[in-house]
Order: C-alpha cells, then structure tokens, then sequence
C-alpha cells in the first residue's frame, strides 16, 4: 500500500483540493484509494459526504491514530492512502511524516505561502522523510511560478516538474462533491483561467 500525505503549516496552501483530486485520479486510475482527514475542519470528510460515490472512501481520524487507521487500511485491501492535515500542527505533522511514503508540501507562488515554507520542509527533514513540493493555485503563465520555482530549489527538495493552475473548476468541483475530472472531463475553457 503507498501513502502521501499532503504538509504545509500554511493554511490555505491546497492540501485538501490537491489530497480530494489526486484521491479521485488514482481511484480513476483502477487504485483502491482511501483519504484519512486528519484536519479538525474536516473539509475532506464535508467533500466525501457530499458525493454520490461510494470512492474514494474517506476515513476522518486523529493524527495520533494514524498507524492504526493505516493497518485498517491494508487490511482492507486499499492500495493508496492519502493524508490531509491540518494547518499548524507541529507534533501531529511530525508524526504524520513518519508515517508515509511520501510527503507532498504544497506551496503557491506567493510571498507568504515562500515564508511560511521552510517549517514544513523542517519536520519532513528531523522526521526522516521524503518530500517533494508542488506549486499549487499557479496562475496562468505567471513569472511568479520561475521565481518561486528557484526559491523552492534551494530547500533541496525535489520539486513536481508541473504546476496546478489556479482554476474555477477546481473549487466547482469541489462544492458538488467532485474533483474536477469528474465535474469538467473536456478540459480548461477559457473562463477557467484566473
């Protein structure tokens, strides 16, 4: 069974749009998939129970139970698990970090969300862990996506080489319950950009 958790101590950074539609892609690509919110604003567990699909299944659990939902997990046959945290959360994002395969750190290319970067990639570091960053909420053919490009690389973790661009259909989406393959299957439109 793989694990990724999605990390920021950032609020608003995209862990739990980024955890709902890379649940429902791996699901789309024949994957058992399970998400575990571990965020006390459950935003994943209100975008599962608005769904009319019984995948991906969504587990609300607190961080401190994370082994033993993880062992339910592989118990029940799930062959991908994906993690959304909470934003400051120090002892639980540590422990979370432990925990998983991989660990995704999202970041918009803004000043603040750049500042607020380095405490994640602190306890992906002092927990032993694999990390990547991914640009998330990029907006379209913006220079501000090189600069904080650069900006990450000196963390020396590895960076995602795409970006998520900023788009409605991903908050659309997610009011309905979808992701945004299932809301919006024929692509970008051009109301979609910004």
């Amino acid at each position: 069974m793989k694990t990724l958790a999605f990390l920021s101590q950032k609020g608003g950074s995209g862990k739990t749009t980024l955890a709902v539609h890379t649940a429902v892609a791996v699901h789309e690509s024949g994957e058992r998939v399970a998400i575990v919110d571990t965020d006390i604003q459950k935003s994943a567990t209100i975008w599962g129970n608005a769904r009319h699909e019984d995948a991906p299944i969504i587990a609300t659990a607190a961080a401190a139970d994370l082994a033993e939902v993880l062992k339910a997990a592989r118990q029940d046959n799930m062959t991908f698990v994906i993690v959304d945290t909470a934003p400051h959360a120090a002892p639980d994002a540590a422990r979370i970090a432990k925990a998983v395969d991989l660990v995704a750190i999202p970041c918009r290319p803004t000043a603040f969300d750049l500042a607020a970067v380095g405490s994640a990639v602190e306890i992906v570091k002092a927990a032993k862990a694999r990390g990547v960053f991914v640009l998330s909420a990029c907006p379209f053919r913006s220079p501000e996506i090189a600069e904080a490009r650069a900006m990450l690389a000196d963390y020396g973790l590895p960076l995602a080489p795409v970006e998520i661009t900023d788009r409605r259909a991903f908050a659309r989406a997610v009011a309905t319950g979808r992701a945004v393959t299932e809301f919006d299957s024929a692509g970008m439109s051009p109301s979609d950009v910004n």
